[in-house]
């Protein structure tokens, strides 16, 4: 049968995205993650649709695709640029997000229910309306059940009604979810809503916990452009004066991802540590840096430079959604790219990248028309450290 004939009454290309996308859900549980899952849909990402050769064929399995993603939990995005809209939507970087909402159907349509979690997840629905009378919280909690295996649902449960103690003691979420939950200090991320109706509150009162943010200066201008910088060495190397390059700038390190948390910007939402030096002989530039962090309404150039591969890409993306006008930093990738043409690079299994997802569309013009075409030409990568 072809890539696009009937299984179960939906094309296979269909099919095999799902479980594709239930691949991503079982190797990291919703449960363990701080944002949605991602997913381009690439000829990489997606070969079983990529490999239908019929336009008609195509057009019939995207079509099903559309329809299925208009359910919730899903969204699927596109290239909205002009000079993208007259290509095949398949064409047009698109890019389907998938919510912890959408978990229930994909592993209806996979028929993917571990057995094990489904016979918990029965008796923990069962088991909510005995401990709690506040109805939206039951169905909360009902929708999205707090798994800890092997424990008991009626021992999980036990220990979150013991959550209630613990308002006005100044506790993270982290530190909650350990103290409550036998250590396990992630387990309650994404339940901020379930405790907010446990609570009666309007939102959850125990926060993230803040992001960690080191911050160098190499100039005294209150106003100089910021450089996010991806990996420690380099950005101690660039606080340190050994590549110049960095003149002019104020550099922020946080570590992979956390550079582009929503909180980021958000009271509390981050921990700010200064270099000595110029911060301490220039009180006007780090009053103009925190003013500028936690507020949006200052607005100057910010830039990005990490590793050059899909996974420094997916760090500009999401660091564009804080702070819109962030780019990829020239400076720093044209010589990484360099690099990469004169074949100084590595592959995704050279350097346990092989997981890595292409992001689509960063948002960035040099990113998404000159960095990730080379990427997927060539396959390879580039660390920043190698400058």
């Amino acid at each position: 049968m072809s890539a696009s004939g009937l299984s179960g009454g939906r094309p296979e290309a269909l099919i095999a995205l799902l479980n594709a996308l239930m691949d991503r859900i079982e190797a990291k549980p919703f449960a363990e993650r701080s944002r949605d899952i991602s997913f381009p849909l690439t000829a990489k990402g997606w070969p079983e649709f990529f490999a239908i050769a019929h336009p008609g064929e195509r057009t019939f399995v995207w079509r099903a695709l559309e329809a299925f993603a208009a359910q919730p939990g899903f969204t699927l995005r596109l290239d909205q640029r002009r000079s993208r809209r007259d290509l095949d939507v398949w064409e047009r970087a698109p890019t389907l997000v998938v919510t912890a909402q959408a978990e229930a159907l994909l592993r209806n349509e996979t028929r993917r229910e571990p057995s094990a979690v489904a016979g918990w997840t029965a008796e923990w629905r069962e088991a909510v309306p005995a401990y709690f009378d506040n109805a939206a919280l039951c169905e909360r909690l009902q929708l999205y059940p707090i798994t800890i295996l092997p424990r008991s649902p009626k021992e999980v449960l036990e220990r979150l009604t013991g959550i209630p103690a613990l308002i006005g003691s100044d506790l993270m979420l982290h530190e909650v979810a350990s103290r409550q939950f036998w250590g396990l200090s992630k387990v309650l991320n994404g339940h901020q809503e379930s405790i907010a109706l446990l609570l009666g509150m309007e939102s959850c009162p125990f926060p993230n916990k803040p992001v960690q943010l080191l911050v160098a200066a190499r100039t005294n201008n209150p106003d100089a452009p910021i450089l996010f910088v991806e990996n420690a060495a380099t950005f101690e190397s660039m606080a340190a004066g050994r590549l110049d390059m960095a003149q002019g700038f104020i550099l922020v390190f946080a570590s992979g991802y956390k550079a582009s948390a929503r909180r980021l910007r958000q009271a509390g939402g981050s921990s700010v540590y200064l270099a000595p030096g110029v911060f301490e002989d220039e009180p006007a530039l780090r009053r103009s840096f925190l003013r500028w962090l936690q507020s949006d309404d200052v607005v100057r150039p910010v830039y990005f430079w990490g590793d050059l591969d899909f996974a420094g890409m997916g760090i500009l993306r999401e660091l564009r959604v804080t702070f819109p006008n962030a780019r990829a930093w020239e400076p720093g990738y044209d010589p990484l790219l360099s690099r990469l043409l004169a074949g100084e690079s590595h592959g995704p299994e050279e350097a346990k990248k092989s997981g890595q997802a292409d992001p689509g569309v960063t948002g960035c013009g040099y990113a998404d028309e000159t960095l990730l075409p080379s990427l997927r030409r060539f396959g390879r990568f580039v660390d920043q450290e190698s400058l």
